[in-house]
């Protein structure tokens, strides 16, 4: 027996994806996401259009009840940015000087020490260059990006779909 749910049209779906920006897609994935613990997702939700983050613990299967794509997602196992690209030139130079204070001992958090005591907030320039990143990246062309997610989305509304496959009645 098969469940019916109704989800979004493909106009209302573009018409979403057009009004966020790098900045709204990223940022739920970040704020979710949890170095080597919790994969970060920015999900769009089928039923509602609505879009928000997703934190997925390692063998932790996401709801089964939601429908939703994914916009934008950050591995558990990855650092999205690195010190030398969350600082300028001459900060990342006090970094090192910083750092190497006490090289005995590896403090992990000591790149939010740094930006404590430099007055930076770290939270939001992560946020900026993950943004100027995806933008580089994913939607430097706007209309190949959305092609990705309107395939993502009729692969979940539709189980066999095939944008590349034809059938006889189209030929």
């Amino acid at each position: 027996m098969n469940e019916f749910v109704e989800v979004i049209g493909v106009e209302h779906l573009k018409t979403v994806l057009s009004s966020l920006t790098p900045e709204d897609i990223v940022k739920p994935a970040y704020d979710n996401w949890l170095a080597c613990q919790r994969t970060g997702h920015t999900v769009l939700n089928l039923e509602t259009g609505k879009v928000y983050g997703l934190g997925i613990e390692l063998n932790q299967l996401p709801l089964a009840d939601d429908i939703y794509i994914e916009l934008f997602t950050i591995k558990s196992n990855e650092d999205p940015i690195n010190e030398q690209e969350l600082f300028s030139k001459e900060e990342y130079e006090e970094f090192l000087e910083f750092s190497s204070d006490d090289p005995c001992e590896y403090i992990p958090d000591i790149i939010t020490e740094f930006c404590e005591m430099k007055g930076i907030d770290e939270h939001e320039r992560k946020i900026g260059l993950l943004a100027y990143n995806f933008e580089k990246k994913e939607q430097y062309n706007y209309n190949m990006w959305e092609s990705k997610i309107l395939n993502k989305y009729y692969d979940a509304i539709y189980e066999d779909h095939n944008p590349f496959q034809f059938s006889e009645s189209s030929l």
